[in-house]
């Protein structure tokens, strides 16, 4: 049950957004296996009431990021449902491909060489364990050499990002080389949320790729 349904002193008894926090507790015990976000037991309804949740069953962190926008307590902060569909989750491959190649045209990526320390810092933290740690090992070797010219991309995110941004950009031929999304499955999750925390998704060259049919 969603938290105004159980909340007594609510004024809000049920509407779309209602719906909504259901369905995403419903979505978070499809991909966790059975798990509750809110627990199980007695404590499950006052965790409800109270907003405490866990998400550490599933890993997927785009995933996590649309169940957390679900079933936020508050019924005015949950996505509508177009917001729901619009989410990057539901994103096919193609898509995710021109996100990240966007990505790759903001000042900071550009600045991948002399980037700020603490945004490099962030990176590293975020890039632990991740598929994309020394990512020019997976790639073809003729190709990294063919693109690293006098100014080698360096082995981190930003490097990547850039990378991919000036493959589509300037190597469009070489493109059938590389499949990004099963190269590097984790790669676009972390942008995303990286992006997210930083306010980059709402700038201009990224903020239509979140409104339906805007993307191209």
């Amino acid at each position: 049950m969603a938290r105004e349904t159980l909340d007594e002193d609510s004024d809000i008894r049920y509407k779309r957004s209602t719906d909504i926090q259901v369905v995403g507790m419903l979505t978070y015990y499809i991909l966790s296996g059975g798990h509750h976000p809110f627990g199980r037991g007695p404590r499950c309804e006052s965790n409800i009431l109270d907003g405490q949740y866990n998400l550490d069953h599933v890993a997927d962190e785009v995933a996590k990021d649309l169940i957390e926008w679900m079933i936020n307590e508050d019924p005015k902060k949950r996505p509508t449902v177009e917001e729901t569909l619009d989410h990057p989750y539901f994103w096919d491959e193609e898509r995710r491909v021109e996100y990240l190649r966007r990505i790759g045209n903001e000042k900071e990526v550009g600045k991948y060489s002399d980037a700020d320390p603490k945004l490099l810092e962030a990176l590293k933290q975020s890039a632990m364990e991740r598929t994309f740690c020394q990512w020019k090992s997976k790639l073809p070797s003729d190709l990294i050499k063919k693109m690293d010219g006098r100014k080698p991309y360096p082995e981190n995110m930003l490097g990547l990002l850039r990378f991919i941004r000036n493959l589509h950009e300037h190597y469009a031929e070489d493109l059938e080389s590389v499949d990004l999304m099963k190269m590097f499955p984790d790669l676009f999750g972390c942008v995303y949320v990286l992006a997210k925390e930083r306010g980059w998704n709402s700038r201009p060259g990224l903020k239509n790729m979140f409104q339906r049919n805007l993307c191209s």
